[in-house]
């Protein structure tokens, strides 16, 4: 419950113990994990608290209660936990949760919420969640998880209260693959999950191959895609991953340019050095923002054949700016 938190998240558990008791719970939090492994236990700690009947903040005066108890089991009327479908959060499941919470509840005054992976809403489904909490209703009340707040629409987060979680304390010393799991997802199952699988392994590998291939022989990488990309990434979940670690790499690259640690690819030093001396600060920008752009549209039903080509052609304008 909440009280397992307070060492790790000493502020952000205040932030909500002190809302509760004060009778001022936001209409919508934005829970920003930073790599927090545990942003969704968090997240269900804050339901438990808001529904316990007695407001217990820890299992040894709760006793696991039957509310407790049904949250845990994601068997609670009251909560609705939202995850991606795929590659990103459908309109259609919001316009489902709009309707089941428009309906009066006779046990609770109050719903809740949870978008797991919120940075998945598309645009049709950003746009309909920004009128759920453009005119929030008495007692209903929303969660978005998200890695970092920039990853959603500033609309959005205009209109939540923004709890910033401190990352893992020793997160520093993860390993390269353990550092990606963590700014991929949020749920602790499926970070345990990318890192325990050996295939993920090879995908981090493959990706950074990907990149030494790319900034050697520019152009030419066309000609070798299926070599060297489509063979590995087909689906577009692995798409959408292996863009995020495109992302991260790069991320890395520029931090080695402005003289900062490396935070991610320390398992890769040399290969980002290498990278960063062929680089300008203001180059390393625009790739990070064609990358940025380009992974928002494999939501969409792009040619992943297309897609890989814009994406050195776009990469190669960068390089003549």
């Amino acid at each position: 419950m909440l009280d397992d938190f307070i060492l790790e998240q000493p502020i952000a558990y205040k932030t909500i113990l002190n809302s509760v008791k004060s009778n001022k719970i936001s209409h919508a939090y934005i829970l920003e994990s930073n790599g927090y492994s545990k942003v969704y236990d968090f997240a269900l700690s804050i339901a438990k608290y808001l529904f316990c009947p007695h407001s217990y903040s820890n299992n040894k005066s709760c006793k696991n209660c039957f509310q407790c108890s049904n949250i845990e089991k994601n068997d609670f009327m009251e909560i609705k936990i939202i995850n991606p479908s795929g590659m990103w959060i459908k309109k259609n499941e919001l316009e489902e949760l709009q309707a089941e919470f428009s309906k009066k509840s006779f046990a609770n005054d109050k719903k809740l919420y949870i978008i797991n992976n919120a940075e998945k809403l598309n645009a049709s489904s950003s746009n309909s969640i920004l009128k759920f909490l453009e005119e929030p209703e008495d007692g209903i009340i929303a969660i978005l998880i998200v890695e970092n707040t920039e990853q959603l629409l500033s609309t959005i987060v205009s209109r939540c209260q923004i709890i910033s979680l401190k990352p893992n304390k020793n997160i520093k010393d993860f390993s390269t693959i353990e550092k990606i799991s963590h700014n991929i997802f949020n749920k602790e199952e499926d970070i345990k999950k990318f890192i325990d699988e050996e295939k993920d392994k090879n995908v981090v590998n493959c990706v950074v191959e990907f990149i030494k291939y790319y900034e050697k022989n520019h152009y030419s990488a066309i000609i070798n895609m299926n070599k060297i990309w489509h063979q590995y990434f087909k689906e577009k979940n692995e798409l959408f991953n292996a863009f995020t670690i495109l992302l991260l790499f790069y991320k890395d690259v520029l931090n080695d340019i402005l003289g900062k640690k490396i935070e991610i690819f320390t398992d890769f030093e040399s290969d980002i050095k290498q990278i960063s001396s062929k680089n300008e600060k203001s180059k390393l920008i625009s790739k990070i923002n064609v990358i940025i752009n380009l992974r928002e549209k494999i939501k969409f039903n792009v040619n992943n054949n297309l897609l890989m080509d814009k994406l050195i052609i776009e990469l190669e304008g960068c390089e003549i700016k």
